[in-house]
């Protein structure tokens, strides 16, 4: 790909680069000042929760507690759990402007289970300008994201230990450069009793050196009673200082309400504080106008819709004066 020249990199794709970094990436701002290591590395959106609202509204947590399509995005071993073959698609709206689309399929097969997915990301809307400041209106700008993986799942013990791995190719397109690298994936879930989950995902291992930022997730679930769950985590990533997590669940069994299961979530991840939101009228109704960190969603699921399984999933997570990310999923199983 060419190299353009004279062109300002003020525009929105910047912005919006430089936005998704200080959302997830950078940590409060005196240990900001310590870690060297950000702005390292490349394929910052592979931190991003895309596929898993609830995750996402669990503060981004859920390495030991994640199932079916959406576990591929975080840890391999959750598919591994699936008893039926299951579609799903979410939407990420992130935040100016920078959103993503997210597609898994998972098969079991004997005592193994298969699953592919695709995440697409993208920016609309450019302001793209000269050295000078003129708007470019004719140019034609694009910025690319996104990523396909196969996994292959298996469960041991009962389902008491459950491992996973994933090959992944991965495509960063920045508009000056493109960049593409094959990462692999892997992960394990360990269930001791009824009540406890540990679990242990590394991502995107063997890529370019500084191409693909290396996630690990470390974690774990504690069933209290069926109504409740808690989950602790903390993530470390190639390019930052690692940071503890964590979320609630509280859950309302189907035969409760008779026509679903309904789960309300919340959940923290230390971040920056952003300052005070202005515009967006849905944080300044909820209180929401200088919250950042925080994560809330709730999910429904039914077992008996016109004989299948399925379920919606829906996340918001404020930050401040940049806005708030939402997150949608639809997940069917037959």
């Amino acid at each position: 790909m060419k190299p353009v020249k004279k062109r300002s990199p003020r525009n929105r794709a910047a912005a919006a680069a430089a936005l998704l970094c200080l959302a997830w990436l950078a940590p409060a701002v005196p240990a900001a000042a310590a870690d060297t290591k950000i702005g390292t590395e490349g394929a910052v959106f592979l931190k991003l929760p895309t596929g898993s609202p609830r995750a996402q509204a669990l503060g981004n947590n859920g390495v030991s507690i994640v199932e079916g399509g959406e576990a591929m995005g975080i840890n391999p071993a959750g598919i591994a759990s699936a008893q039926m073959r299951e579609f799903s698609f979410s939407y990420l709206n992130w935040v100016q402007d920078y959103s993503g689309q997210y597609l898994s399929y998972v098969h079991p097969i004997g005592q193994s289970v298969v699953g592919v997915n695709l995440a697409y990301y993208g920016i609309k809307g450019f302001d793209v300008r000269d050295a000078d400041g003129v708007p470019q209106t004719g140019t034609d700008v694009k910025v690319r994201n996104g990523y396909t993986s196969i996994t292959l799942a298996k469960g041991f013990f009962l389902e008491k230990f459950l491992v996973g791995v994933s090959a992944k190719e991965v495509l960063e397109d920045n508009y000056e450069k493109e960049y593409k690298n094959l990462v692999f994936d892997a992960g394990a879930v360990l269930r001791i009793g009824r009540k406890l989950s540990l679990g242990w995902a590394g991502q995107n291992f063997s890529g370019k050196k500084h191409q693909v930022v290396k996630v690990q997730r470390l974690g774990g679930a504690w069933v209290f009673n069926p109504f409740l769950t808690m989950a602790l985590e903390q993530k470390t990533y190639s390019d930052r200082k690692g940071k503890l997590g964590g979320g609630v669940e509280f859950s309302l069994p189907e035969e409760f309400l008779q026509v679903g299961r309904v789960a309300l979530r919340v959940g923290y991840s230390p971040s920056d504080n952003f300052g005070k939101n202005m515009t967006d009228k849905t944080m300044d109704s909820l209180g929401m106008n200088d919250i950042s960190g925080w994560a809330f969603g709730v999910g429904i699921y039914s077992a008996q819709s016109m004989g299948y399984g399925m379920g919606l999933d829906y996340t918001m997570a404020p930050y401040g004066a940049l806005g708030k990310s939402t997150q949608l999923a639809l997940r069917f199983q037959f």
